[in-house]
């Protein structure tokens, strides 16, 4: 009984799987970290799916279309149907075929890409009601104040006595205002030094800085929470300091963190932390690595990311 060429014949015809895009083991998204931003922004990873599409599209529509010129020869010579008789079926069910073949599909070419990636350089700036921080000189020259000022703040966030960093100050010379309340509880939780508080201080050069901690973290970790989370834990012997984005300075970014460090990503009002990838490509601000002339090892150990 001669066979009917029929959806279910050809369908019997395919390979259990079809690998249709392939990944050179030199390809990531190193130089990609733009449309991580972009993710990150978003909090969804669907701008990573598009750029796969956009990426791939063309080399799966290809090997979907070298399949489907096997699937015609099988038919026509190892199963004796005329020629135009298969070409003309397959031309009324091409949309069907080649959807049975992606479904077919194996390839791994997102997850390939987040394995190839290596760890990306990041910052997690801090803001607050009182705007920044200014340089060294020009914060010193009316003197230092903790209530009311991003100085008193960063104290705050690094867990620092203010009543010690008051007595260190005006051990050094310099002047101090207002109340710097002595809070003992914080005695031995500091998350770095005094000593290295005062160095990233004193040798702070350019206004509008931030304090920042540094890190670097997995794509693989990002892509896993959807690109959004609320929480990051930045690892003991990282380092932080002050930086400024949006002038391209900043101080020794040398303060040794003493523990791990967990932080919210969740503003309360104008005060909180926001996560950001040090993009030394961005046209919007300026990065670590552009400024400082580090590579990535200058970022230390991978963040942990909290859902």
């Amino acid at each position: 009984m001669k066979e009917e060429l029929t959806m279910e014949f050809v369908k019997s015809l395919m390979d259990e799987s079809y690998t249709l895009a392939w990944v050179d083991c030199r390809d990531s998204f190193n130089d990609d970290y733009a449309l991580i931003q972009k993710c990150l922004n978003e909090k969804s990873p669907e701008s990573l799916w598009e750029s796969i599409d956009g990426w791939h599209g063309d080399s799966e529509w290809e090997a979907a279309k070298e399949i489907m010129e096997e699937l015609k020869e099988e038919c026509s010579l190892f199963h004796d149907f005329d020629e135009d008789m298969v070409e003309t079926f397959f031309e009324r069910h091409d949309d069907e075929i080649r959807n049975e073949i992606y479904a077919r599909d194996d390839s791994t070419v997102l997850t390939d890409l987040i394995r190839h990636t290596d760890d990306i350089p990041i910052r997690v700036e801090m803001f607050s009601d009182n705007d920044c921080i200014n340089s060294h000189w020009w914060e010193s020259q009316d003197g230092y104040r903790y209530e009311g000022s991003y100085f008193g703040d960063m104290a705050d966030a690094l867990k620092l006595n203010p009543a010690r960093v008051k007595r260190m100050l005006v051990e050094k010379g310099y002047t101090v205002h207002g109340r710097f309340p002595d809070r003992k509880h914080r005695d031995g939780k500091e998350q770095v030094s005094y000593g290295h508080f005062y160095q990233e201080l004193v040798n702070s050069c350019c206004g509008a800085n931030l304090l920042a901690y540094i890190g670097k973290v997995s794509l693989k970790d990002l892509y896993d929470t959807g690109f959004s989370f609320k929480e990051v834990i930045i690892p003991k012997g990282n380092y932080c300091g002050i930086f400024s984005p949006i002038y391209g300075g900043g101080s020794l970014l040398g303060m040794e963190l003493k523990q791990d460090v967990r932080l919210s990503l969740e503003a309360k009002g104008c005060r909180g932390f926001r996560f950001r990838l040090d993009n030394e490509r961005s046209r919007y601000e300026c990065s670590i690595r552009h400024v400082y002339g580090v590579d990535d090892s200058f970022f230390g150990g991978t963040v942990r990311i909290v859902p």
